[in-house]
């Protein structure tokens, strides 16, 4: 027995340390391996069994079509329109940045070359 701070006796046990169990491995008996073979045999099916696959994803398929809510007409044309006058401003925007760079920053750039006897040809 021990005794804590306080003065009292106490059990003290100590932990043994615990051995790594190994884990069993487990044999296939010959009946396990046999009925794996004839489950992979059922599996490989036919073109029989590949149609009646691709039907019934046909009919899951449509099941799950049905379960769409679809938007009203009014709304998908106002969208359609937001969309083609997004379009239109980010082109008009990308035009007016073109411009901008070609006229006032490499139109003087090149003028300036041709005075020096810069650029392609002399002009």
């Amino acid at each position: 027995m021990a005794k804590s701070e306080d003065g009292a006796n106490k059990d003290v046990v100590k932990a043994s340390p615990q051995k790594a169990k190994s884990t069993p491995t487990k044999t296939k008996t010959s009946a396990e391996v046999k009925e794996r073979k004839e489950r992979k045999k059922e599996d490989k099916g036919g073109i029989g069994q590949s149609i009646a696959e691709g039907r019934q994803f046909l009919k899951e398929v449509y099941i799950e079509f049905n379960k769409i809510t679809w938007p009203e007409r009014p709304r998908v044309i106002r969208e359609t329109y937001s969309v083609l006058v997004l379009v239109a401003l980010i082109t008009v925007m990308v035009l007016a940045f073109d411009w901008f760079l070609g006229n006032a920053i490499f139109g003087p750039l090149e003028h300036w070359a041709r005075m020096h006897g810069g650029g392609i040809g002399k002009g």
